[in-house]
């Protein structure tokens, strides 16, 4: 259902934009260039992330309207709606970890050779990603809500 993958689209965008445009705004009153960057690649991840549910949402949603009818078709295109949220899930979060990797091996790299530069350059890596990670996570989190909480407990 492309209604599912334009609001997912939009839905991310936005979110994107105004968390990626709040850190920027951060970096600007720091006058850091780093936290800027950083808000740069948060509004990418969040805008991405958004872009795949909607995918998966659509996926869903054909599969059971085409189980529900018999339409073969419908199924078919949820089921690919669905194999590339996936995949391109599962690159993403690959491409994540090497960065991750990359980034670690700079800075054992630096210490080894005692090179400085080396050290923060990785460090800097490291941080960004979990600083991207920390926010992207924390909007799905919102999202969904606090694990493990009760909804009787909502009082």
């Amino acid at each position: 259902m492309d209604l599912l993958k334009g609001f997912g689209k939009l839905a991310g965008d936005f979110t994107g934009r105004v968390l990626g445009g709040t850190v920027r705004v951060a970096g600007e009153l720091v006058h850091s260039d780093y936290i800027k960057e950083i808000g740069n690649d948060v509004e990418r991840v969040t805008a991405k992330t958004g872009e795949l549910a909607g995918r998966a949402a659509s996926g869903v949603w054909d599969v059971g309207a085409g189980l529900i009818t018999a339409d073969k078709q419908q199924t078919k295109t949820g089921l690919h709606d669905l194999g590339d949220a996936v995949t391109i899930t599962v690159k993403g979060a690959g491409q994540g970890i090497e960065y991750v990797v990359e980034s670690g091996k700079e800075v054992v790299t630096g210490m080894k050779e005692n090179d400085k530069q080396l050290i923060k350059d990785g460090a800097k890596k490291l941080g960004k990603a979990a600083a991207v990670s920390i926010i992207a996570v924390g909007v799905i989190d919102i999202i969904d809500g606090p694990d493990g909480m009760d909804p009787s407990e909502t009082t």
